[in-house]
Parts: structure tokens; C-alpha cells; sequence
């Protein structure tokens, strides 16, 4: 086994750059290695960590062959003081290139020397770290723990596993009743607005109904003065026609009757006396036809107060009528808003229930939840998780206690028959 170790070592000392980065690696280093190959002051230090690149060798020698196996090559790269990451590319490159699963340790120094100077990936390409990742690192460090007897350990990574899950569980929760609280203040916004949106143009209309109420009740009374004014001029245009009565005619007759038998004096005494008669006669004549035009008037008056009156009753009752049908339309929209957001609220909490089992579900399962991830696309998974439908997550299938398949009853019992024995045939 030894002897293996120093003709590898043999072999890596033919490249001191490659065999003195083992152990550290920059330039500070490398010239002092240098010097103690020629034996300078650091001549001990030197051989000191050729020792114990040797010892590191030994520990990871597999069954004296002088070679490693591939999966123990990150923990030998680790032993040497470098990177895990480095150790887990370094091993992915052997892996590649070897089909036996072993590699001698000339190959893990010059893959090692390879692979410092490609560079390590971009920490794009680095996993990145996320609940699901420290869950499944947790179980499987639990699961090691389990098998190498270190139940301490074990218990200590089953409780922080358990941690870990209630706390992601909770905050998956409340990312989800944030959504839920965003989308429901998102309803109530747009009901408000559209609320606003519905009062305006009531109030539009509304205005647009006085103002049309208000130019027909103008319209009317322009109307009625003119038809008034008319009736005025009508009246006062009229001819004043008086008849004479029967007495003042037979006076007028005396009169001239009189007059022409040259009875002066009894013809004056007439005419005085057929004068106050007239006089009367037509002062009761224009009292008459004013009474007549005073009737009239106030006939006409109160037709017009009647057809004003009429005017502003249908406006009244169109204009009751127009604010029922707005309380009913606003009953009817605040009703409609309302069943809305209770349907809402009832489609949330059944969402949040799958969710809940989805959260479940991924947080006990999380290598099938990254694998999902990997393999679907995460809104896509998103989605499903929210309405619960993530396939094969919580649907495990109660298996209960049965035998084996390939379980042979006894005695070639057999679905309840008994096979005959060789001997009875």
C-alpha cells in the first residue's frame, strides 16, 4: 500500500506546481515547497506536508491498490483542504471518463489541476438553496445519521427538519392569504369603482331630467303669459255694443214727436229724462261686459294654474319613479357585489384548503417536490399547488397487511383446492 502511495507521489513530484498546490495552493506556498527541494530553510516544512499528502492517501486507498473510489472522491479533495463543490466536480469528471468506479490517484491530481484551472461553474450554475433543498439535505444527513448509528445526530436533524417544515408551512400559508387578501381587495376595488361609476351616471341623468323638467315648466309659462296677453288685447279691442232699452227708445220717440209739434219745453223735459236713462243704461252696460272680461280672466287664470299644476305633478311622479329604479338598481348591484365576494370567499377557502394539503404534501415529499419543479414549469406547478391538484403528492395508496406475490402456500394448497399427489395419479 505504501509503495503505491509514493509512485503516485513519485509520479505528481515530476509537476511540484500540481503536487505543492495540494496542500494549500498560491504562490507564497509554491516557493516555499520550491526551496525545500533544494533543501533550503523550510527543507522540514516541506517534507512535512509530503507527509501528510501521503497519510491523506493512505485513509482514502482502496483495499491497497494504490486507486480511490470515485464516490469518495469530493471527501478526498475535502481532506486535502479544497472546496466540497471543487471535490464534487473533480469526481463528476473521473465519473465520466472511468468505467470501473475506481481512479488512481495520479488521475484525481491532474483532474484536480484541470479543474482549478478551468474554474469552478458560475454561482448560476451552483443549486441554488431553497427550503426544498434544506429539507432534502436534512433528510438524507438524518437517513446517513441513521445508518451510521449517530442517533444523536439524527435526532437533532429530525427536529430541525421539523422546524424547517412548520416555519416553510406557515410562510406558504400566509403567501397564500396574501394572494387571497390581494384579490379580494382587488374585487372591492373594482366594485367600488364601478359602484362610483354607477352613481355618476345616475346623477347624470338625474341632472339631465331637472334640467328637463325646468325648461318645460319655462316653456309653459312663457306660454300661458302670451296666451293671457292675447286674451287681453282681445278684450280691449272688442267693440263696446250697447242696445237701448224699450223705454229710452219710446222717450227718443216723445222726443221728436214733440219737437216737431213745437213743444219745446216738454220736448226738453224728455230729451233730459231720455239722457239719464242712456247714461244709466251704459254705465250698467260697462259694468256688465267688465264683470264679463274679470270672469273670463279668472277662467283663464285658473285652466293655466290647472295645466301648471298637471305640469309639475307628472314631474313629481316620474321624478319619484326615476329614484326608485336607481334604489332598486343600487339594491340590485350592492346584492350582485355581494353574492360576488361570498362566492369569492368560499372559492378562497376551498383553494386555501388544497393548498394547505399541497403545502403538506410538497413539505413531506420534498425530493418529489423538486423533482417536479425540475422537470415542470414552476408556475405551472404554482397553479397546480394552489388548487391542490399536484399529481401523485398525498395520494400514496393504504396498502394493508398482506403476503408476499410470489408467496407458495404450503401443502399445494392452491385457491382453495388441494392438488393431488404424483403418487395418486
Amino acid at each position: 500500500q505504501v509503495a503505491h502511495i509514493f509512485h503516485s507521489l513519485a509520479h505528481v513530484a515530476c509537476q511540484p506546481s500540481v503536487a505543492l498546490s495540494l496542500v494549500g495552493g498560491g504562490s507564497n506556498r509554491m516557493a516555499t515547497s520550491a526551496e525545500g527541494q533544494k533543501g533550503g530553510p523550510n527543507a522540514e516544512e516541506y517534507q512535512n506536508q509530503i507527509s501528510s499528502i501521503q497519510q491523506i492517501f493512505a485513509r482514502f486507498d482502496h483495499e491497497g491498490s494504490g486507486r480511490v473510489k470515485v464516490e469518495r472522491v469530493p471527501e478526498l479533495i475535502a481532506a486535502l483542504g479544497r472546496d466540497f463543490r471543487v471535490g464534487r466536480e473533480v469526481g463528476k469528471q473521473i465519473g465520466a471518463s472511468s468505467s470501473a468506479g475506481l481512479a488512481s490517484f495520479e488521475e484525481v491530481v491532474q483532474t484536480l489541476k484541470k479543474v482549478e484551472e478551468e474554474g469552478l461553474p458560475s454561482e448560476q450554475d451552483v443549486e441554488t438553496t431553497t427550503p426544498l433543498t434544506l429539507l432534502k439535505r436534512l433528510h438524507s444527513y438524518r437517513k446517513k445519521c441513521e445508518v451510521d448509528g449517530e442517533y444523536v445526530e439524527a435526532q437533532k436533524a429530525r427536529r430541525k427538519y421539523e422546524e424547517l417544515r412548520a416555519k416553510e408551512e406557515a410562510r406558504q400559508k400566509r403567501l397564500v392569504q396574501q394572494a387571497q387578501q390581494h384579490e379580494m381587495s382587488e374585487v372591492e376595488q373594482a366594485q367600488r369603482q364601478q359602484f362610483l361609476a354607477f352613481s355618476a351616471a345616475w346623477d347624470k341623468y338625474m341632472a339631465d331630467y331637472e334640467s328637463t323638467a325646468y325648461m318645460s315648466l319655462e316653456r309653459l309659462k312663457e306660454q300661458h303669459s302670451g296666451e293671457f296677453a292675447q286674451f287681453q288685447e282681445k278684450l280691449r279691442n272688442q267693440p263696446n255694443r250697447v242696445k237701448n232699452s224699450r223705454e229710452l227708445l219710446e222717450l227718443r220717440r216723445k222726443q221728436e214727436a214733440l219737437a216737431k209739434l213745437g213743444k219745446y219745453e216738454e220736448a226738453w223735459k224728455v230729451k233730459e229724462a231720455g239722457d239719464h236713462l242712456e247714461e244709466w243704461e251704459m254705465a250698467r252696460a260697462a259694468s256688465l261686459m267688465n264683470d264679463s272680461a274679470r270672469r273670463q280672466e279668472e277662467r283663464t287664470a285658473r285652466q293655466q294654474e290647472k295645466a301648471l299644476a298637471a305640469l309639475l305633478k307628472r314631474i313629481q311622479r316620474d321624478r319619484g319613479e326615476q329614484i326608485r329604479h336607481r334604489q332598486m338598481d343600487s339594491q340590485r348591484l350592492i346584492q350582485r357585489n355581494h353574492n360576488l365576494k361570498v362566492d369569492l370567499a368560499k372559492k378562497q377557502h376551498l383553494e386555501f384548503q388544497r393548498a394547505e394539503a399541497a403545502i403538506r404534501s410538497i413539505m413531506s415529499q420534498p425530493e418529489h417536490a423538486q423533482r417536479l419543479l425540475d422537470e415542470n414549469d414552476p408556475a405551472y406547478v404554482a397553479r397546480s399547488a394552489v388548487t391542490g391538484e399536484l399529481p401523485a403528492l398525498g395520494k400514496i395508496k393504504w396498502k394493508g397487511p398482506c403476503l408476499p406475490e410470489k408467496y407458495v402456500p404450503p401443502g399445494g394448497v392452491s385457491k382453495g383446492m388441494v392438488k393431488p399427489s404424483p403418487r395418486t395419479k
